[in-house]
C-alpha cells in the first residue's frame, strides 16, 4: 500500500470514527413519535399466547409500512436488556451506513489504490446530513436498512453466480423493512431478464409474487392520509429538489434551496446519461454488461423510483419537505453511484484529475453538512430531553418495558405555583412567543436558555431555539456557533389549559441550573382542540 493510499484509509476510518463518536454524544435513550409504538409491540408480543400471534406482531401494518425488522429489532432488545432502548435501535440502524458503504467500495476494488478513488463516498454516509435517521430509532432501521438491503439484492444478482439466491432473502427483508423495499422485487427482476438467466427469473417471478402478495395481504389503506400531490411542475421541482438534497448546507446563493437545486439538476443529468449509456453499451456488447453495470442500474434506478414516489405522494406540503433529512440517504446514493461509476469508466490518464476533483468538493460538501446539520442534532435532542419531561405530567414514564433516562432537570426542584398572577404575557393565535434578543448560547449540547410554565398542577419545559450562523466564512468557526438571540414557541396544543407562572431556565457549561423571571410574569392558554393523528398501530 503507497502513502495515498494509507493515508485515505485513515482519513476514512477517521471519518466513522468522527461520525460515531457524535452519534454518541448526541443519541439519547427517549422515543419520537413512532418510536411509542414499539412499547405496544412489545407488549402485544408477550401477550400472544400462539406462535402465529407472535408473527402478526412482526407483520401487521404500520401506517402504509410493514415495518418488521424494526419491530423485530425492539422484541430482541427487550429480551436481551429487559426493557427497549432506543439509543440500541439507533446504534442498529446506524450499522447499515457501514455496510452501504462498504458495497460502494466495491465499485474501486480493481483499481490500484482503490481506497483514494473510495474517498469522496465515505464523506457522503458518515455525516450528520442524515440526522433523524442517526438519532430516531425507528428512522435509523428503516430508512437506512432498505437501502441497505436493497444495495445488496443488486450487488448478489449482479455477481451472477451460484450464490445469487442469497438476493432472494434480503430482497423480502427490505420489503418488510419499508414500503419502498417493494421496488426492489420488479428491478431485480429486470435484472435477470438482462442477463437472460431464465431459470433465476422464473424462481425470481414466482418468490416476488408470493412476497408481494404476502405484503398486501389484509392491508388496509391507513387511517390517516399525510400525502399531498401538487400539479406536474411542482412535481418536477420537488423531485430535483428531492436528487440533490444532499447539498442542502452549501451557503451559496438563495440558501438553501439554489444549491439543491443545482446538485439535483447535474445528478439527475448525469444518472440519466449513464443509464442510457449503459443501455447503448448492452446493444453493443451483443447484449451483455460486466457485474458492475448492474449493480449501476439497480441501485440509481432504486433511488429514482423512490423519489418518483416520495415526490408524487408529499409534493403539496410544500418544496422543503424533500429537503427532509430522512431523504438524504438516496441523494447520497445516486452522488455516490455516479462518482463511482465515473470513475472506473474514465481512463487513467484523467482518473487522477477525476477523483482529486470529486475529493476537494466532497470535503467542503462534508465541513458544510456537519456545521449546518450539528444545529439539528442539538435541537433534537433538546426537543426530547423536554418532551420526555414533559409527558411526567400525564403520568410515570418509565415501566417494565421502558426506562426513561435521567435528566439534568431532575437536579432542580421546578416550582409548583398555588396562586399564579402578575404581568400577563400575549399569546397569539393560540401561540406563546418569548425572546431574550441578547442571550448568546455558546454550550453545543444540552446547555443553554429552556422556559418554563408552573402552576400548582403542571410543569412544563420547553427548549429556546438560536439561529443558524452558517455561511462561507464561518464553515470551520464553532466558537460563536449561533447568532445572539434565543426564542421560545409554546402552542396551547402542548399543555393543558390554564394558567401559568413564566421563567426562563439557564442550563450553563459548568452544569449549573438557574431561574431567571421573564418580562412577563404569568399566561393563560385556553382549551384548545389537540391535533389527533389516527393510526393504525
Amino acid at each position: 500500500m503507497n502513502k495515498r493510499a494509507f493515508a485515505s484509509l485513515i482519513v476514512t476510518f477517521a471519518l466513522i470514527f468522527v461520525y460515531y463518536q457524535l452519534w454518541n454524544r448526541y443519541a439519547i435513550n427517549i422515543p419520537k413519535w413512532d418510536d411509542h409504538a414499539f412499547k405496544a409491540t412489545i407488549l402485544n408480543f408477550e401477550m400472544a399466547d400462539s406462535f402465529g400471534g407472535k408473527l402478526y406482531e412482526l407483520y401487521r401494518q404500520h401506517n402504509e409500512h410493514r415495518v418488521a425488522l424494526t419491530r423485530l429489532v425492539a422484541i430482541i432488545d427487550y429480551k436481551i436488556f429487559g426493557r427497549i432502548n432506543y439509543e440500541h435501535l439507533m446504534f442498529f440502524g446506524n450499522l447499515a451506513l457501514l455496510l452501504i458503504w462498504w458495497l460502494l467500495t466495491r465499485f474501486f476494488k480493481p483499481l490500484a489504490g482503490a481506497v483514494w478513488y473510495a474517498l469522496p463516498i465515505a464523506t457522503f454516509w458518515f455525516s450528520l446530513a442524515f440526522w433523524e435517521n442517526a438519532f430516531w430509532g425507528m428512522a435509523a432501521i428503516q430508512n437506512s436498512w432498505v437501502v441497505a438491503w436493497a444495495m445488496l439484492t443488486f450487488w448478489r444478482l449482479s455477481r451472477a453466480d451460484k450464490y445469487w439466491w442469497w438476493a432472494l432473502p434480503t430482497a423480502f427483508m427490505g420489503m418488510f423493512t419499508s414500503g419502498n423495499g417493494l421496488f426492489i422485487f420488479p428491478l431485480a427482476l429486470g435484472i435477470l431478464l438482462l442477463q437472460k438467466r431464465w431459470k433465476n427469473t422464473a424462481i425470481w417471478l414466482a418468490f416476488s409474487i408470493f412476497s408481494i402478495t404476502l405484503y398486501f395481504w389484509d392491508y388496509q389503506s391507513p387511517p390517516t392520509d399525510l400525502s399531498a400531490s401538487g400539479d406536474v411542475r411542482a412535481m418536477l421541482h420537488s423531485y430535483v429538489l428531492f436528487c440533490g438534497s444532499l447539498a442542502e448546507g452549501l451557503p451559496f446563493g438563495n440558501f438553501p434551496y439554489q444549491m439543491p437545486i443545482w446538485m439535483g439538476r447535474l445528478t439527475l443529468f448525469v444518472s440519466l446519461s449513464m443509464l442510457l449509456y449503459i443501455l447503448r453499451s448492452y446493444w453493443k456488447r451483443n447484449f451483455a454488461l460486466d457485474s458492475f453495470d448492474y449493480f449501476y442500474l439497480g441501485g440509481v434506478l432504486f433511488a429514482l423510483a423512490t423519489g418518483l414516489i416520495v415526490t408524487y405522494s408529499r409534493t403539496g406540503l410544500g418544496a422543503e419537505i424533500m429537503l427532509t433529512s430522512r431523504y438524504k440517504l438516496y441523494s447520497a446514493l445516486l452522488l455516490s453511484f455516479n462518482i463511482a461509476y465515473l470513475t472506473r469508466l474514465v481512463s487513467s490518464v484523467f482518473r487522477e484529475v477525476l477523483t482529486v476533483t470529486f475529493v476537494v468538493g466532497a470535503a467542503y460538501l462534508y465541513a458544510c453538512n456537519q456545521h449546518y446539520h450539528l444545529y439539528d442534532a442539538i435541537q433534537l435532542r433538546k426537543y426530547n430531553i423536554s418532551s420526555s419531561f414533559n409527558w411526567r405530567n400525564d403520568g410515570p414514564v418509565s415501566g417494565s418495558i421502558y426506562q426513561a433516562p435521567k435528566l439534568f432537570l431532575e437536579n432542580i426542584v421546578l416550582p409548583k405555583d398555588s396562586i399564579v398572577s402578575g404581568k400577563a404575557c400575549q399569546v397569539v393565535n393560540n401561540t406563546l412567543k418569548l425572546s431574550q434578543p441578547n442571550y448568546r448560547l455558546y454550550d453545543l449540547r444540552d446547555g443553554g436558555l429552556y422556559i418554563v410554565l408552573s402552576n400548582s398542577n403542571y410543569q412544563y419545559v420547553f427548549p429556546t431555539s438560536q439561529a443558524r450562523k452558517h455561511s462561507f466564512r464561518n464553515i470551520f468557526n464553532y466558537n460563536r456557533y449561533f447568532i445572539k438571540g434565543s426564542t421560545a414557541t409554546v402552542s396551547a396544543q402542548e399543555v393543558e389549559a390554564g394558567t401559568y407562572r413564566v421563567r426562563w431556565l439557564h442550563y450553563d457549561r459548568q452544569g449549573k441550573l438557574y431561574l431567571e423571571n421573564a418580562d412577563c410574569e404569568v399566561v393563560t392558554f385556553e382549551k384548545t382542540e389537540k391535533q389527533n393523528i389516527k393510526t393504525n398501530w
